[in-house]
């Protein structure tokens, strides 16, 4: 089992692509630019092959990590041995600091769904760098917020939402993740089993077969090599529309 290792050996000069990433995002971009350039100096860049976990549900918190390219899958497993997907992220996307800043063991787990490039932080130099600047802490509030109320999100579309709808908003959301044009439509790279999507949405894999078959002989879609191709963006939004306006 692959796992990112903390960050070691001598500072080097950061990737002319990650500083322009990580000034981008919402927590990281609160540092100033010396700062930051001091801290990807001192974290290393990771490839992490297709399908790799990057680290398991309980694994010690040391490290913070950032994807350079490719997406990660977040989950979490149930008691009774069921798949939760807290989130689909891509490049950008920060990870890892709640249990870095609590110490506590990794909530989630995190895998590879594409190969990846990460920039491991080592922990300790993460929240070094953040207490000297109370933005940046507040901006982490800000965020863990925002992640309880998409969990919360979840939770409620799983007791409220029909399952059609669950699958149509999952399917749009990996389109818009990560998709690409074809003659048909529109085909999303990010390749999901059925196991995993029923994770998303809180379905079994025989509803999502159900669902998946009879948009498939309706023309909303189709599956090609694991893949799948939206033919009718139109019609899978306009059934989340319909839910909405219940």
């Amino acid at each position: 089992m692959t796992r990112v290792t903390a960050p070691g050996g001598t500072p080097r000069l950061p990737d002319e692509n990650v500083l322009p990433l990580l000034a981008s995002h919402r927590l990281l971009g609160r540092l100033p630019e010396a700062e930051l350039t001091a801290l990807v100096r001192q974290a290393t860049l990771q490839n992490v092959p297709e399908r790799a976990a990057i680290f398991a549900q309980g694994d010690t918190g040391n490290t913070v990590v950032a994807v350079v390219d490719g997406y990660v899958k977040m989950s979490a497993t149930t008691a009774a041995g069921r798949e939760v997907v807290l989130e689909v992220a891509g490049p950008g996307a920060v990870f890892g600091e709640l249990a870095v800043l609590n110490g506590w063991p990794r909530s989630a787990e995190v895998e590879a769904l594409s190969p990846c490039r990460l920039l491991v932080i080592e922990g300790g130099l993460f929240v070094r760098t953040l207490m000297r600047h109370p933005e940046a802490m507040l901006e982490v509030v800000r965020l863990l917020s925002e992640r309880l109320r998409r969990v919360t999100e979840q939770m409620t579309d799983a007791v409220d939402m029909p399952a059609p709808a669950r699958l149509a908003k999952a399917l749009l959301k990996l389109a818009a993740m990560h998709s690409h044009k074809v003659a048909d439509g529109l085909r999303i790279d990010l390749m999901l089993s059925q196991r995993e999507l029923g994770g998303m949405t809180g379905l079994t894999r025989e509803s999502i077969n159900k669902h998946l078959a009879t948009w498939r002989d309706a023309g909303w879609l189709r599956l090609a090599d694991g893949a799948v191709v939206i033919s009718r963006v139109s019609a899978l939004r306009d059934l989340l529309r319909e839910h909405e306006l219940e």
